[in-house]
């Protein structure tokens, strides 16, 4: 086996990762902006976005699995997980300790979303943003194919179209709002009122006597 293997599996491993990461973003924001129509979609196009967060997260622990297994920067599992311990660019690596620690809350939250409030639910998946900048922070300054020509070229278009639908999503896009209508006071019931005795519009009665 080539020594360099897992190096190898892990700088593709971590690129895939990130590219999933910015097009399970993009997905969503397409949805929730109305840019696409979500009625007549097949049922697997509306649940893109949840499928892309689960491939990030395998490709994030093919990523972490195969720096440990790496016999070059020999990574430990503390080191993966614990901001600040590594030996190798620790600045750099804590960005992307950072990212994974905020993408498993986003993802450990959408899986209980059907328990939890949909205020609690959805100011948590704002995170999904700092994670994405992290994982950009991490791979410029920790990857070592961030000098890649065809990286670069791929990394500012995606950023740059995700920053496009974020403002959209910010500017057209409000949020509903639900109005209350105030119910009208019930009617309290009053006193019986007495029955008015019926008047007659007609000749007055005959009463035997004739007046000239």
């Amino acid at each position: 086996m080539n020594p360099q293997f897992w190096w190898y599996v892990s700088r593709a491993s971590g690129i895939v990762a990130g590219v999933l990461l910015v097009l399970t973003l993009i997905w969503g924001l397409l949805l929730t902006s109305k840019i696409i129509d979500k009625k007549g979609l097949p049922a697997w196009l509306t649940d893109l976005h949840r499928y892309l967060g689960g491939l990030t997260v395998i490709f994030i622990g093919v990523h972490l699995g195969a720096l440990v297994a790496d016999s070059y920067l020999k990574f430990s599992w503390a080191e993966l997980f614990v901001p600040f311990v590594s030996t190798y660019r620790a600045g750099a690596v804590a960005w992307g300790i950072g990212a994974f620690w905020g993408l498993v809350l986003v993802e450990g939250t959408s899986l209980a979303q059907r328990k939890m409030k949909r205020k609690t639910w959805r100011t948590i998946h704002f995170l999904s943003y700092p994670v994405a900048l992290f994982a950009a922070l991490h791979a410029a300054q920790a990857g070592t194919d961030a000098s890649n020509p065809i990286f670069r070229i791929t990394s500012i278009f995606l950023i740059g179209l995700l920053t496009v639908l974020t403002l959209i999503r910010i500017v057209y896009v409000r949020p509903k709002r639900t109005v209350i209508i105030p119910k009208k006071p019930e009617a309290v019931p009053g006193p019986p009122s007495e029955p008015t005795p019926a008047t007659s519009s007609g000749p007055p009665p005959y009463t035997g006597h004739f007046e000239p």
